[in-house]
């Protein structure tokens, strides 16, 4: 099955990055980018019914209104997947905080250990990933029914979601899954096709 995923662009040099991950050139995906400040194609983004996957991007969530805006508009209606600043969009559209991180991590690796099974996280333990991020999702400020599904060492949230969406999910990653130095890339991006089948194996 062939999915046409939206990519939105908070011109972030790991865009790109983001766009090999997710298609690596074996056609199960189809992925438009397009910019968060494009008035007209955020506008088509929120009309369509079309997965969206948030890139990072620099700044705080609400530097970046029209994402909270699609975000609003979109949770529940396609599976959604937000890396770095778009793991702190779905956090701020939930009602959780961001705050500074307890120091700025910038091309290290982490362990991220799973807390809490969710599909996108399905068959990774504990494992290495990058790390990019001076701001972090409190901890304990997420609402039900978003969850936070694993930690850093520190006990920083390193991934959420809701499942609770009729299929719909919405995951948010804070570590960089497209990068060299993260382990379980494939993994993730399986599971991710695997919501993605799923999701429209259901919908109308």
């Amino acid at each position: 099955m062939i999915h046409d995923v939206i990519l939105i662009d908070h011109y972030d040099s790991f865009t790109r990055n983001v766009l090999g991950w997710l298609d690596p050139g074996d056609s199960r995906l189809r992925v438009r980018i397009i910019a968060f400040d494009d008035a007209a194609a955020m506008a088509a983004a929120a009309a369509s019914r079309q997965p969206l996957v948030f890139s990072p991007g620099p700044k705080r969530p609400e530097d970046a209104k029209a994402s909270l805006a699609l975000v609003a508009t979109r949770l529940g209606t396609a599976p959604i997947l937000g890396i770095c600043l778009g793991h702190q969009l779905l956090a701020a559209h939930a009602g959780a905080r961001i705050v500074r991180a307890a120091a700025p991590f910038h091309g290290t690796t982490r362990t991220i250990t799973p807390t809490d099974p969710c599909r996108l996280l399905a068959g990774l333990a504990p494992f290495q990933a990058a790390v990019y991020n001076s701001l972090t999702v409190a901890p304990g400020s997420l609402p039900p029914p978003w969850r936070a599904t694993a930690v850093s060492p520190n006990g920083e949230i390193q991934a959420l979601a809701n499942e609770c969406l009729d299929g719909a999910g919405a995951y948010g990653l804070q570590f960089h899954p497209e990068s060299y130095l993260s382990e379980g890339a494939a993994v993730l991006r399986a599971n991710w096709l695997g919501i993605l089948d799923a999701w429209a194996a259901v919908s109308p």
